[in-house]
């Protein structure tokens, strides 16, 4: 139930140093997105030399068992010479895979695909069935397998709920390679990931996975409203699902450094039969709660991503200058006050969810709330006029998270 809320609302749509993991550890991504536009088309050509290969969401499967596939499409991935995987999502509540009305469904996408010059080199199954249904599903494995063709591996997603069910070691026999999922797999009032948690599962998951397994890490947020009985009702990841009750939703956020420490600790003793890592998912631009994609570049090469905010100002008419805040670094900020110095500063004010105040040096702005700063983004914070304009600077108690040296910047408007 837990995990179908993550996935549910990931279907809707159209993280202190540590060694990193060695260069022989190969890292893939989740495409999961529903809509392809043109920022996921960006992201794709951006992201092409960091991922060894792409799981591409093609199709969900609803508890009725009816088929609603997305806008996937072949010709963002020709001349691309990495392996693409074909995903198929069932609901683990729902209709359980069957090859009946698969196959066909697949043998359509295979001809579809390799019409446009690109081959499917294999198809993941994501099925979230009950520990109970595991011998089941394993028999609807080898069928599927039986009736792919000789040249797609078919891999299945895997969660830690299953350890210890007597038919898991099946599952994994029927199957060429296994995705152990270690993130929103729990109550989410206990959050989004734990690193500890996920080493045990992944450690206790390995001597199972003969045929292989990689891992499934979360490069995401999501936010989270519950219920009166404290139980989690529904989960918003890119797209909004319901803007009411906000005082019940929490903001569930991945730590990068979390990560970076554990796939140090797995580069340092690997797992057996560890084949590498798939992210959780592609960013986009303009993805409120995905990680950059510099600060996955960052985490996937061993490094903590870390924000870069400084306080800037634009020159306007009538000796007016804006104010904003920066972001030029990897990771996420969160932003406090503002000092302007000048002199002669006759006017000023703040933007919607600032407090403008005039002080002895100049002026001051100050967020209403906690503002947090995008990697890469930039916002206005208010304007002065001032006979002369010295400079801006972040007060250095009002950032959060790890951050460089808050600089002073001036920029003029073109």
């Amino acid at each position: 139930m837990i995990r179908a809320l993550f996935a549910a609302a990931a279907a809707m749509l159209p993280i202190v140093a540590a060694a990193g993991a060695p260069a022989a550890t190969t890292h893939e991504v989740y495409v999961w997105q529903r809509q392809w536009t043109p920022a996921l088309h960006s992201a794709l050509e951006q992201s092409r030399d960091l991922f060894t290969g792409a799981r591409v969401l093609v199709a969900q499967a609803g508890r009725d068992g009816r088929w609603l596939a997305t806008e996937a499409t072949p010709q963002e991935f020709s001349g691309d010479t990495r392996p693409i995987v074909a995903v198929v999502r069932y609901d683990g509540a729902g209709t359980p895979p069957d090859v009946t009305a698969l196959m066909p469904f697949l043998d359509r996408l295979f001809a579809h695909w390799r019409s446009a010059g690109v081959a499917i080199a294999g198809v993941e199954i994501d099925y979230d069935c009950a520990s109970a249904r595991l011998a089941d599903y394993a028999a609807r494995l080898h069928d599927v397998r039986a009736r792919l063709p000789s040249d797609v591996r078919l891999s299945i997603t895997a969660l830690p709920a299953w350890l210890g069910a007597p038919a898991l070691d099946g599952v994994l026999d029927a199957s060429d390679e296994a995705v152990l999922q270690v993130h929103a797999v729990e109550d989410p009032a206990r959050g989004l990931f734990d690193a500890q948690r996920a080493e045990r599962w992944i450690r206790s998951f390995a001597p199972h996975a003969r045929q292989g397994f990689r891992v499934a890490l979360p490069a995401y947020g999501s936010r989270v409203r519950f219920g009166g009985d404290g139980r989690a009702v529904a989960v918003e990841s890119e797209m909004p699902v319901d803007r009411a009750a906000t005082d019940s939703a929490r903001e569930l956020r991945v730590d990068p450094a979390e990560v970076v420490q554990l796939l140090g600790r797995l580069a340092a003793e690997p797992p057996r039969n560890w084949n590498g890592v798939v992210w959780f998912r592609l960013p986009l631009a303009g993805d409120r709660r995905a990680w950059t994609l510099a600060a996955l570049r960052d985490v996937v090469a061993g490094r903590v991503p870390m924000p870069r905010v400084s306080a800037t100002m634009a020159a306007r008419d009538n000796a007016a200058s804006d104010i904003f805040v920066s972001n030029v670094g990897a990771a996420d900020a969160t932003v406090g006050g503002v000092l302007v110095s000048g002199s002669e500063c006759t006017a000023g004010d703040a933007l919607p969810g600032w407090r403008g105040e005039r002080v002895a040096q100049g002026w001051r702005f100050e967020p209403e709330a906690p503002q947090p700063l995008r990697a890469g983004t930039r916002r206005a914070v208010g304007w002065v006029r001032c006979a002369q304009v010295d400079g801006a600077r972040l007060e250095r108690n009002g950032i959060e998270g790890r951050s460089d040296e808050t600089t002073l910047s001036d920029e003029t408007t073109p």
